[in-house]
């Protein structure tokens, strides 16, 4: 099944979901953009094609799927310390030469599963997931770095971004005095 909807864009409906509502239960489609060459960037809301060698994900900018991208989007080490210092997300450090990373204590488990849960959304809405990892109850560390790629893109710069400025992290009082450049203005 394909609708049309404004300026000729064509969505091909994948599949069925039922909402059940208090009052009724409706059906509605998960839509998938057509043809496939095509993608939804979240951050800018507009429907772009993927094109090899299109820049990857920016911040108020254009996205392009992982799997869109090629060697020549890694960034360099340098770039990545650069790019961190740049866009204000300190929190976050180099991590086996290919990976960023963001570690913390939350307050109690709660906490720390809060903070992964509304991360996992942020992801999920970004179609770029990072690996979450929780040891002693309320230790985490999120690690992202471009699956596809096996290292670090404009991609991982911009999740890092959108981590830091959605997600409300409530840390241990104690963690929190050691590491004063994770408390947001």
């Amino acid at each position: 099944r394909v609708i049309r909807i404004g300026g000729g864009m064509k969505l091909q409906c994948l599949s069925p979901v039922l909402i059940a509502t208090s009052s009724s239960i409706t059906s509605i489609f998960a839509f998938h953009p057509f043809p496939r060459s095509t993608h939804f960037c979240r951050l800018s809301r507009r429907i772009i094609m993927a094109e090899p060698q299109a820049q990857a994900c920016i911040p108020g900018g254009k996205c392009v799927p992982c799997e869109s991208l090629d060697k020549s989007h890694l960034l360099s080490p340098e770039k990545v310390e650069a790019e961190l210092l740049t866009n204000n997300i300190e929190t976050w450090k180099m991590k086996d030469g290919n990976k960023i990373a963001r570690s913390y204590t939350a307050r109690n488990f709660q906490c720390a599963m809060d903070s992964m849960v509304a991360i996992a959304k942020i992801a999920e809405r970004e179609n770029h997931h990072p690996d979450m990892h929780l040891t002693g109850y309320r230790d985490v560390e999120i690690v992202l770095f471009t699956h596809s790629l096996g290292g670090i893109s404009e991609n991982d710069i911009a999740l890092a971004q959108m981590i830091d400025a959605e997600v409300e992290f409530d840390y241990s009082p104690k963690w929190l005095k050691s590491n004063p450049e994770a408390k947001k203005d």
